[in-house]
């Protein structure tokens, strides 16, 4: 069932995207004219995958949209190898060297496929968060619409400690065997990996490797031929990815194409695979943003917050049905763990997923034809860094999407109170009176929002198809009327 997201007062939030909960459960790539690729990649040995099959269980964040309408399935595997450890230095942007090899792991990667004549030739794979103490795919949450209606095939793959052993307490029965446990000593000195995760760079390659080569006596991709594959991580996991792409990529050659969710650090200038950052002012407002390069963009989304309104409804159903976050002994839904904070409702409205729809879309083009993405769109700053606002303290700069140009809410990127307060904004609803000063009638707020997306279409900033259905979106909607 399809269900519009409301606000107190009932009225519809408006969203170039439809959400649908349910809390019950080719071609070789074409390099485009300057992306080379060199020789000398170390070549990555692929996991073992092998179907889980516990009966009277299902998988942790197994999709809360109902896959089948969309001819898509989902299915999750055990993943089992022997994983290579990294040196990754002091220098953060210097390639990694190998310290050893023959440390056994067994995980988990949940496969999410469209039907071969649907697929766009493209797997995506997510480098599970477990800022929550459990994995999440919060990328996903923000776009898997966009995903699902282009024909991705999608992976989340479990690489570090904290997913996993989450994982095993929340159901011993299906996921006890796992582990990723390894010694975190470096024979020279010091840690392996400051976070305990050693071996998670080289899971992270195996598992998308065997997804990539699709083998195994059960397909994971059932009669899909990738031939792209694109990285795909937010918040610590875009941590992660950064020291990939600076650091394994040089090695492994493995991926085609970086997005990053708020967001990546520094990345290297010396290499060719197209990388994008989508960075919210949530996280951004007092950090300058990480500079770009010839293949490298940066996308700073004015009024975003670290999650969005509609990414964390859907992260919401995800754990009040898999009963995975409590909060004072009870369930929890991911909203409740962090309310109350300063000012109330949390999030931000601004869809920040629109922007990563088209940063993934940018990316996937910039593989296949080689036509660089939109450039880098940074907020104005100050001498000392801080974000410049207008006179109603709105940041100036950056990719302002429809939500932020044409608003239907006051919308904060920035609250205060505990724990993740700082990162989840806030939204007040504008009154019917106020809309109507704003936008004099209900005509003349469609033709804003119109104009607006239009334009972003026009710089590469917003998919057509976004922007359509933001047009129909306000057109159905009361605003002004």
């Amino acid at each position: 069932m399809v269900q519009s997201p409301t606000t107190l007062a009932g009225r519809p939030k408006l969203r170039g995207r439809r959400l649908a909960f349910v809390l019950a459960l080719c071609l070789p790539v074409t390099l485009g004219a300057g992306i080379s690729t060199a020789s000398a990649a170390t070549p990555v040995q692929a996991a073992t995958l092998t179907p889980v099959n516990v009966p009277g269980t299902s998988p942790m964040i197994a999709s809360a949209v109902p896959l089948a309408d969309f001819g898509y399935t989902e299915s999750e595997f055990y993943a089992t190898g022997e994983a290579t450890r990294y040196r990754l230095g002091t220098n953060p942007l210097a390639t990694a060297q190998v310290i050893d090899s023959g440390w056994d792991y067994k995980t988990r990667v949940l496969v999410r496929a469209p039907r071969p004549e649907d697929f766009n030739g493209t797997l995506i794979v997510e480098w599970a968060n477990v800022t929550l103490g459990q994995d999440m795919d919060f990328a996903w949450a923000e776009s898997h619409e966009y995903l699902l209606r282009e024909g991705y095939a999608f992976a989340t793959v479990s690489a570090q400690k904290v997913g996993v052993d989450r994982l095993k307490t929340w159901s011993p029965e299906r996921y006890g065997s796992l582990s990723v446990d390894a010694s975190n000593v470096d024979p020279a000195g010091g840690l392996v990996d400051a976070r305990n995760d050693p071996l998670s760079f080289d899971i992270y390659s195996q598992i998308s490797q065997a997804l990539q080569q699709n083998a195994g006596a059960v397909e994971p991709l059932p009669g899909l031929d990738v031939s792209r594959m694109i990285a795909l991580g937010e918040s610590q996991s875009a941590g992660r990815l950064t020291t990939y792409y600076n650091q394994i990529q040089p090695l492994t050659e493995l991926f085609d194409g970086f997005v990053y969710l708020d967001r990546a650090g520094q990345l290297r200038a010396d290499q060719s695979t197209p990388a994008i950052s989508v960075n919210s002012e949530a996280i951004g407002f007092d950090r300058v943003s990480p500079t770009s390069s010839e293949f490298v963009r940066v996308w700073d989304v004015a009024g975003a917050t670290h999650a969005s309104y509609y990414g964390a409804q859907y992260v919401d159903a995800v754990v009040l049905r898999d009963r995975s976050l409590m909060e004072g002994g009870q369930t929890a839904s991911f909203t409740q763990v962090i309310e109350p904070c300063a000012v109330n409702p949390i999030w931000s409205t601004v869809d920040v997923g629109l922007a990563l729809n088209a940063a993934i879309d940018s990316v996937n083009e910039w593989i296949v034809s080689g036509r660089p993405a939109a450039p880098s769109t940074y907020f104005a700053r100050d001498a000392q860094g801080l974000v410049l606002r207008d006179a109603q303290g709105r940041v100036i700069g950056g990719l302002q999407l429809p939500q932020f140009t044409v608003p239907t809410d006051q919308i904060g990127a920035v609250n205060t109170g505990s724990g993740f307060c700082r990162l989840v904004g806030w939204h007040r609803d504008y009154s019917a009176s106020q809309l109507k000063a704003m936008y004099r009638n209900h005509g003349g707020y469609v033709s804003k929002v119109t104009a607006a997306a239009h334009e972003l279409v026009q710089q590469g900033y917003l998919l057509r198809y976004d922007s359509q259905q933001q047009t129909r979106e306000a057109a159905q909607s009361d605003v002004a009327r």
